[in-house]
C-alpha cells in the first residue's frame, strides 16, 4: 500500500529497532519520514493557511477547514459531528479575558465559575472543578492533566489576540483523540508566526480585574516567521455569597512565550513553540479537620478549623511539529513536546510535580476517489512526583505511566457529494485498564449544497485517574454521637477518601443525529439529538469501619472509589444564526439535557454517585452582534441557565447579560468597554468542591484597549 510504511521494512532493519517500547516507537516513525523523503521527486504544496476568519459571511463560514472531528482539513458543513466555530473576531466581540469567559457563547457548552478563578466547565453532563470527559487541546497538545483527567483553567491560558480560533465538539472524539475525549473535545488554535507580523499591545482594567499583553512578530527572511509574547492578569477577590465579606479568591498569572515557524519549498513545514507561567489561585476558607502532624484527630472541641485554600502553580511546555507532504495525496506529520506542571498548596504541605512527554505521528493517505485514510501512532509518559501532607497524600508519591496507543480512520465516499461513511477507531494501551479500543462509525448525506444529515455511533472510555487510584485524604472529623469529649465508649470519627483498586474504565456508548442547514443565504441552523449510554462510572463505596484507634478515643470511616454507576444521558441543541443586515447578525442557541443516574443491582450498601445534578437541564442564549457605525460596535450577550440539583449545595438558575460598546479610533487604536453579568448584584453558579469553595459571581465593568502596530 503505497505510504504504508510497515510493508517496505525487511528483516534486518526490523531486527536492528531498539527494544524499547518508547524508542521503537519512535524508530517506526523516523523510518516512515524517510520512506516519504524518498517518494517526495513530485512534491506537491501542503494545505494552504486558513483564511482570515474575522468577516466571513455565512457561505464562508461553513467552508472553513477544520481539523478536531476528522484529523483532516474538512469544511464546516461536511463534518458528520455537532461542532461550533469561534472566530477570533468573535472571541473579541465577546469581550473575553480569559478561555473560559469565551466558552460561555457556545451552544450546548455548561460554563460556570466557581469562584474568582476556577471554572466547570463540560459538555452534556459530568461537569465540577474536576470535570474528566471533556478533552482540550492547544494547537492539537492534549493539556489534561492525569490527576484528575480534566485541565486546570486558571493556567491553561493564552493572548486572546493570538486565537485564531476554538474548535468546539460536542460528542465523542476518543476514536482519533483516545480516552478522556469522551463528552466532546475544545480545540484552541493559535495564529501562525506568518499572521502575526509587527507588534500588538492589549490592556484591561476595571473594579474586578486588571491585565494585559504584548506580541511582536518578525519576518526572519527565507519563509521563516518568528513571534513571541507575554501576559499578565490580576483578578480581585469576589465576595462569599449573600455576604460583603472578602471571599480571598484572588488570583494572579504571568506567561511568556514564543513560536517559530518555517518552510521548507511549499512541501515541509516545522513549528516549534513553548512557554513559560507563574500563578497563583487564592480560594476561601474551607474547614479541615484537626490533625497532628502524625495524622492522630485532635480529640477536643473544635474538631475543624478554617483553612484558605490558597494554590501556587508554575509550569513551561515546548513543542514541535513537522509536516511533509510527498505528493498531493499523501502527507504526513511528527509532532512532540514536553510539559511541566507544578502546584502547591502550602497550607496542607501537599504539592506535586508533573512531567508529560508525548510523541505524535499521523499519515494522511488518499488511496483512490472512494478512501481517504488516516492512520497515526502515538506514545505518552507521564511522570509523577508529590509532596505528601498529613491532610492529602497520594499512595504512592512516585508513578511512571507509559501510554501507547494506534488509530486509524476511513472516508468512504458512497455517492459523490452525496453520501459519505467514515470508518475509525483508536486502540491504546494504559498500565491501569491495559487495551481499549474506542470504534467509532458516522454516516453523513448531503442532499443539497445547503444542506445535510449525518448520524453517528461512537464508544468512548475514561480511564481511571491518580486521583481515583492513588489518594489519601482526610476528609473531616465526625464530633462524637451527643456532644462532649471523644473516648472510648463514644469516640469521634475521622472521615476518609481512599483511592480504589482494580477500577475500570467509564464506559460509553453514544448516539447522535444531527441536521446542519443554509436555510437562506443568511440564515443557517444546525439541530442535535443524542443519547449517552454509560456503565462503571465513578462512584464512592463505605469501607468496614475500623475501630483499630478506638482506645485513642477515634474510630475511621474511610469510602473508596468504585465503579458501579449507571447513568443516561440525552437531550438535543440548537443554534440559529441569522445575518439581519450586513451590520447585524443575531445568535441563538437553546440546551435541553437529561440525566438519569442510578446505580447497579450489585453495588454496596450507601454507594453514591458524585455528579448528579451537575449540569443544567436548560440552557438558552441570544447574542447580537452589531456594527452601529463603521467606528463603533455594539454586542449584546444575553443568557440563560438553570438552577443544578448538586446534593451537596443546589444552585438556582438565573439570567445575565453581558455588554459590550467598542469604538475603532483609527491607526489599528480600539478601545472598548465591557459589563459583566449586568443583571444581579451576585448570584452562584456552582457547588463548593475539595479545596473550592463557591464564592459569588459579581457584576463587574472593565475597558480595554488595543493597538496594533
Amino acid at each position: 500500500m503505497e505510504g504504508s510504511f510497515v510493508s517496505s521494512y525487511n528483516l534486518p532493519l526490523i531486527e536492528m529497532m531498539p527494544t524499547n517500547h518508547f524508542l521503537r516507537l519512535g524508530y517506526f516513525m523516523l523510518m516512515a519520514f524517510l520512506q516519504d523523503i524518498a517518494m517526495a521527486a513530485n512534491q506537491a504544496p501542503l494545505e494552504a493557511s486558513l483564511p482570515d476568519l474575522t468577516e466571513l459571511n455565512v457561505e464562508e463560514l461553513l467552508n472553513i477547514d477544520l481539523s478536531s472531528v476528522m484529523k483532516t482539513p474538512t469544511a464546516l458543513k461536511d463534518v458528520p459531528a455537532s461542532i461550533y466555530v469561534l472566530t477570533s473576531n468573535e472571541i473579541r466581540r465577546t469581550g473575553a479575558t480569559t478561555i473560559p469567559e469565551a466558552l460561555r457563547v457556545v451552544p450546548g457548552l455548561h460554563v460556570a465559575r466557581v469562584d474568582g478563578n476556577k471554572w466547570a466547565i463540560s459538555a452534556r453532563g459530568f461537569n465540577g472543578v474536576f470535570a474528566n470527559k471533556l478533552l482540550v487541546l492547544m494547537d492539537g497538545r492534549a493539556v489534561y492533566t492525569p490527576l484528575f483527567s480534566g485541565a486546570w483553567w486558571d493556567q491553561e491560558d493564552v493572548m486572546m489576540d493570538d486565537i485564531e480560533r476554538i474548535e468546539v465538539i460536542r460528542g465523542p472524539g476518543a476514536s482519533l483523540w483516545g480516552t478522556n475525549a469522551v463528552n466532546g473535545v475544545i480545540n484552541i488554535v493559535t495564529k501562525r508566526a506568518k499572521d502575526t507580523q509587527g507588534g500588538l499591545v492589549s490592556a484591561y482594567g476595571g473594579n474586578m480585574r486588571l491585565g494585559g499583553g504584548l506580541r511582536y512578530g518578525t519576518d526572519l527572511g527565507d519563509d521563516a516567521y518568528l513571534k513571541v509574547y507575554a501576559r499578565h492578569s490580576n483578578y480581585d477577590e469576589a465576595q462569599l455569597p449573600n455576604s460583603n465579606a472578602d471571599a480571598g479568591d484572588n488570583s494572579r498569572l504571568s506567561k511568556i512565550g514564543f513560536r517559530f515557524d518555517k518552510d521548507f519549498d511549499n512541501a515541509e513545514k516545522i513549528s516549534v513553540q513553548g512557554d513559560v507561567f507563574s500563578g497563583f489561585s487564592g480560594g476561601a476558607a474551607q474547614p479541615l479537620p484537626n490533625l497532628t502532624p502524625h495524622e492522630l484527630p485532635t480529640l477536643s472541641s473544635p474538631y475543624s478549623h478554617l483553612s484558605e485554600t490558597d494554590l501556587s502553580f508554575s509550569g513551561h511546555y515546548i513543542m514541535g511539529r513537522w509536516q511533509h507532504a510527498i505528493t498531493s495525496n499523501s502527507s504526513s506529520a511528527l509532532r512532540f513536546f514536553w510539559s511541566r506542571n507544578e502546584r502547591q498548596a502550602d497550607l496542607i504541605s501537599s504539592g506535586y510535580q508533573i512531567d508529560t512527554l508525548d510523541l505524535d505521528f499521523q499519515h494522511n493517505l488518499q488511496l483512490n476517489e472512494q478512501h481517504y485514510l488516516t492512520w497515526g501512532t502515538g506514545a505518552r509518559l507521564n511522570f509523577n512526583n508529590t509532596t505528601n501532607g498529613i491532610y492529602f497524600a497520594w499512595h504512592p508519591d512516585f508513578r511512571l505511566d507509559e501510554i501507547y496507543s494506534l488509530f486509524v480512520q476511513d472516508e468512504i465516499t458512497l455517492v459523490p457529494e452525496r453520501w459519505k461513511l467514515t470508518l475509525g477507531a483508536k486502540l491504546e494501551h494504559n498500565p491501569v485498564t491495559q487495551f481499549e479500543w474506542q470504534p467509532n462509525a458516522r454516516l453523513a448525506w448531503t442532499p443539497s449544497a445547503h444542506q445535510s444529515f449525518w448520524t453517528s455511533v461512537s464508544r468512548a472510555v475514561r480511564t481511571p485517574n491518580w486521583w481515583e487510584q492513588d489518594v489519601h485524604y482526610n476528609a473531616a472529623i465526625q464530633p462524637p454521637k451527643g456532644g462532649g469529649a471523644a473516648n472510648p465508649a463514644n469516640p469521634a470519627t475521622l472521615i476518609t477518601i481512599r483511592g480504589g483498586q482494580n477500577l475500570k474504565s467509564e464506559d460509553l456508548l453514544a448516539y447522535e443525529l444531527g441536521w446542519r442547514s443554509e436555510l437562506t443565504p443568511g440564515l443557517t441552523t444546525d439541530v442535535t439529538l443524542f443519547y449517552y449510554d454509560y456503565h462503571h462510572i465513578s462512584t464512592l463505596t463505605p469501607n468496614t469501619l475500623d475501630n483499630a484507634n478506638i482506645a485513642a478515643g477515634y474510630q475511621v470511616q474511610s469510602s473508596s472509589f468504585t465503579n458501579y454507576g449507571l447513568t443516561d444521558i440525552y437531550g438535543g441543541e440548537a443554534s440559529l444564526d441569522w445575518r439581519i443586515t450586513e451590520d447585524w447578525k443575531l445568535r441563538v442557541s437553546y440546551t435541553h439535557t437529561e440525566e438519569k443516574f442510578r446505580l447497579a443491582s450489585f453495588a454496596p450498601a450507601l454507594t453514591e454517585t458524585t455528579t448528579a445534578g451537575s449540569f443544567p437541564t436548560h440552557q438558552a442564549m441570544l447574542w447580537s452582534i452589531y456594527q452601529l457605525t463603521p467606528q463603533l460596535n455594539l454586542d449584546l450577550n444575553w443568557r440563560y441557565v438553570d438552577g443544578l440539583k448538586l446534593s451537596s449545595q443546589p444552585t438556582a438558575s438565573y439570567h445575565e447579560l453581558d455588554a459590550r460598546l467598542a469604538w475603532d479610533v483609527g491607526h489599528n487604536l480600539e478601545l472598548s468597554l465591557i459589563g459583566r453579568n449586568l443583571l444581579n448584584k451576585q448570584h452562584v453558579e456552582f457547588g463548593s468542591a475539595f479545596f473550592a469553595q463557591a464564592t459569588a459571581i459579581q457584576r463587574e465593568i472593565y475597558a480595554t484597549v488595543r493597538w496594533e502596530f
